[in-house]
């Protein structure tokens, strides 16, 4: 029962910030939903603002102070339904601290896909953290 507690827990904290992690219940699915799954995705877009960026790399520190709260609470839950209640809280505390600072959860998932896959987007967001 711990380690699969663990293993969602660990998912929680390498999976949210950095991934599509909202996508399905709000709104980033139709676009997974219309490609072949057999097909590659290309590259990201790279047209993101430096305003749209900063505000990404902003929220970093918000988003693993969230992520790292939770990632202990989940290890500790008594069961695998508390576990995922904790998981939902997680999620939608991250959502409101996106949301809070003006992105929408579509914009914020749409810059760490591109910073996932495209080198450009990638640098500007390191030079940005420096």
């Amino acid at each position: 029962m711990k380690m699969k507690l663990t293993a969602l827990a660990i998912s929680i904290a390498f999976g949210m910030s950095a991934t599509m992690a909202f996508g399905q219940d709000y709104g980033g699915a139709e676009d997974q939903q219309q490609q072949d799954p057999g097909m590659e995705q290309p590259q990201q877009q790279a047209d993101f603002s430096d305003e749209e960026l900063q505000q990404f790399v902003d929220l970093q520190d918000e988003i693993g102070a969230v992520r790292e709260e939770y990632v202990s609470r989940i290890e500790n839950a008594d069961s695998e339904d508390e576990a995922r209640q904790l998981q939902q809280e997680a999620q939608s505390e991250m959502v409101d601290t996106i949301e809070e600072a003006g992105m929408s959860v579509q914009e914020y998932n749409a810059i760490a896909v591109a910073y996932n896959s495209n080198p450009e987007i990638q640098e500007r967001v390191e030079a940005m953290s420096d």
